[in-house]
């Protein structure tokens, strides 16, 4: 199978990072008493900055944030079984552009991490890249994306509070690798 893999919040534990710089940010620049917004999943929906605000908190901090996140439990262990068993793996972001570019510093975390991989590409357009790459399956955790991707493949979505509303018979939740590992198996059995 050709399996499409995010990084943030699916590879890797980003939201806590991303929750402490944010958190950093509306204390030390903002100053304004605004809460976290809890369906927010990255630097630029956490609070309900304004838009300079966003930008700036972004530029200055996702760097660095990003260098800083974890692989999830069992992540790695989990690609490098799928490889072996003859799956392709596409890591797919859709990271933007910090003051570094996200190509190169996601492709030494990667690296770093000893993540597998058989392409790695950073996309915006994740569905008209599953479709133009024969992806069968995307591992993702962003609302948008699983819910388009689910139009056309399945989508094992890593669950979270900002993809509570997906839902669909294309979509299934889980919370760890292992879980997603017997989802994979599951699809992978159907498919027969």
């Amino acid at each position: 199978m050709r399996i499409g893999i995010d990084i943030d919040n699916t590879i890797t534990d980003t939201l806590p990072v991303f929750i402490r710089y944010c958190k950093k940010y509306n204390e030390e620049i903002v100053k304004r008493n605004i809460p976290m917004n809890e369906t927010g999943f990255n630097i630029t929906t956490l609070y309900d900055w304004t838009q300079e605000e966003k930008d700036d908190c972004f530029l200055k901090y996702i760097d660095e944030a990003r260098e800083q996140v974890e692989v999830k439990p069992n992540a790695k262990k989990i690609i490098q079984k799928l490889k072996k068993e003859g799956n392709s793996i596409y890591i797919i972001t859709a990271r933007k552009r910090g003051i570094m570019d996200p190509y190169e510093t996601t492709l030494k975390f990667l690296q770093k991490n000893g993540i597998e991989y058989d392409e790695f590409v950073v996309q915006k357009d994740k569905k008209q890249y599953c479709i133009d790459n024969n992806i069968d399956i995307l591992i993702d955790d962003e609302e948008k994306n699983i819910n388009l991707v689910s139009e056309i493949i399945p989508v094992i979505a890593f669950e979270y509070i900002h993809n509570a509303s997906c839902k669909g018979k294309n979509i299934i939740k889980v919370k760890t690798w292992d879980e997603a590992y017997t989802v994979i198996k599951q699809i992978e059995k159907k498919g027969r």
